[in-house]
């Protein structure tokens, strides 16, 4: 088992503490996190052992960081035992779900609006403020991959990518 510094240590308890606000478990973030540091793939017994989890519980969670493609698991020539690692760019994924779900919320939203009464103003006043919302962020975000492929290659001048995304 490798020794892991402290400050890695902080780090992967905030990798957990952030899947946990995200609805997710908090070992999740925490393989999650760890991988994301490690220097090669790991097996589940050093996953286990680096986090203080049982074997199951890092059986359990590469399952779920897997069928979510938060990990991939990769051969080594003359490595009998599985190996995982962090999918380099599975954070893309997530946020694209993520404006996914807006996208879901936005339609929902437009639908409690078709079916309430005029008269209750309230609802309406609270329902519209949303769906408001959820369209400018629909907007905003609607070319984030293409926009993110142009600003990896460097043809998105970063100081200014801000100023021209509002003009």
């Amino acid at each position: 088992m490798n020794t892991i510094e402290s400050a890695e240590l902080r780090f992967i308890e905030n990798m957990g503490l952030i899947f946990e606000r995200s609805g997710a478990s908090k070992t999740l973030g925490r393989v999650f996190g760890r991988l994301l540091l490690a220097e090669q793939p790991k097996t589940l017994d050093q996953i286990a052992a680096d986090l203080f989890f049982s074997k199951a519980t890092a059986s359990l969670t590469m399952r779920q960081g897997l069928a979510l493609r938060l990990f991939e698991k990769v051969s080594i020539p003359g490595e009998r035992k599985d190996l995982y690692q962090a999918r380099s760019e599975s954070w893309i994924s997530l946020m694209a779900d993520k404006i996914n779900t807006l996208i879901e919320w936005e339609a929902l939203v437009g639908q409690g609006l078709c079916i309430l009464k005029p008269e209750n103003q309230f609802a309406v006043e609270n329902l519209s403020a949303m769906k408001d919302y959820l369209d400018f962020l629909r907007w905003y975000m609607e070319d984030f991959r293409e926009q993110y492929e142009l600003w990896k290659k460097g043809q998105i001048n970063k100081k200014t990518a801000k100023e021209t995304r509002h003009e």
